[in-house]
């Protein structure tokens, strides 16, 4: 479970998105580099980290911390209207619930870390899926095997094994894009699937599976390309992963796991979306910030499961609106896909119809 890549330290030095338990972890990780599974040297930055460093506007006043609610100048509570408050408020509690449970769950490993020896565990994945069928009606998961690329700049995971979960955002909150609904749902679920996967962490753990989970708000990995090798859905033309489920109204996180105690439900199933996001375009087209590229570009060849990886957004242009709109989102509500449905079916068809 080694590398050939140490982390980064340069990009997190002096950074205040990291909390004192991440920096504690990375800190763990550059003293341990033959028990991490780490980034490459070019990895790209993690989104948040990117935005509270590179734009003036965006950086956290003076004596800010991840443990002052490292959410406050990202939301832009000040232009929340006051009969919002508490409910925005109950959302910031929960994101700081999930966000430290998650690093609390690793401390026993890094006091520990000696690799455990593989017993196959029969019919556990068919037992995983009812247990988080029967938990949350709005959430489905994949399994696959993490490549180097798609961990961000820097940082680090403990295994290289990933269950991937994924939920649901709902399509009339979504709707109200760019307002204040689709924010706060953007932002529930972040809260919401933060504690979803400690949940599954735990769960597996009482089960003798090492895991840790990664909470979707600033997190180590590149989520929709992971979930895209999975076998989930596919990038589309606005760099979100596309689903049958829901189309691109999801957030996405890992639980990282040990060993391969699952058969990998990676798939090329969904690749045809390709071709369909070529000719619809809507998604750039209706941008508030143009922050979409006419063309892709290429970060890294030869991606296990997915051949590439694309750069489909402009940061620059695209994370300031982001940050001050709650989450933005238009480019979900406009995708076709988000109308779910039976949706995915009809434009599949379209595009076999027009090959």
């Amino acid at each position: 479970m080694t590398s050939t890549e140490k982390p980064v330290k340069d990009a997190r030095r002096g950074n205040p998105m990291f909390s004192a338990k991440e920096f504690d972890y990375l800190g763990w990780g550059d003293k341990n580099p033959e028990h991490i599974f780490s980034a490459r040297t070019d990895a790209l930055r993690e989104g948040f980290e990117y935005l509270m460093n590179e734009h003036p506007d965006m950086k956290p006043p003076e004596g800010f911390t991840a443990e002052t609610v490292s959410n406050v100048q990202l939301m832009k509570f000040r232009k929340i209207p006051k009969r919002k408050m508490p409910g925005m408020l109950r959302i910031v509690r929960s994101l700081q619930k999930g966000m430290r449970e998650s690093w609390d769950d690793i401390d026993p490993y890094l006091e520990s870390i000696e690799p455990n020896p593989f017993e196959p565990k029969p019919g556990l994945w068919e037992e995983l899926q009812n247990y988080v069928q029967k938990k949350w009606d709005d959430v489905f998961i994949g399994f696959t095997e993490m490549p180097q690329e798609m961990i961000f700049r820097g940082k680090f995971t403990l295994f290289r094994y990933a269950v991937v979960v994924c939920q649901e955002m709902k399509k009339d909150k979504i709707d109200d894009a760019p307002g204040f609904k689709a924010g706060k749902e953007v932002m529930r679920v972040y809260g919401s699937l933060g504690l979803v996967v400690n949940e599954i962490a735990r769960w597996l753990r009482k089960k003798g599976v090492r895991s840790h989970s990664n909470h979707p708000l600033g997190g180590l990995v590149n989520t929709p390309s992971l979930a895209g090798k999975a076998g989930m859905g596919w990038i589309g033309r606005n760099g979100l992963l596309i689903t049958p489920e829901y189309g691109p109204r999801q957030r996405i996180a890992p639980v990282f796991i040990e060993h391969k105690y699952f058969e990998f439900t990676d798939n090329r199933d969904h690749d045809w979306i390709d071709d369909y996001c070529t000719m619809c375009e809507r998604c750039r087209k209706e941008c508030p910030a143009d922050a979409i590229y006419p063309k892709s570009v290429v970060r890294f060849d030869n991606v296990p499961g997915i051949d590439t990886m694309q750069t489909c957004i402009d940061r620059d242009k695209c994370f300031p609106f982001f940050a001050e709109t709650l989450g933005c989102s238009v480019c979900v509500k406009v995708c076709p896909f988000s109308r779910a449905g039976g949706t995915y079916e009809k434009l599949h068809e379209v595009v076999g119809k027009r090959s």
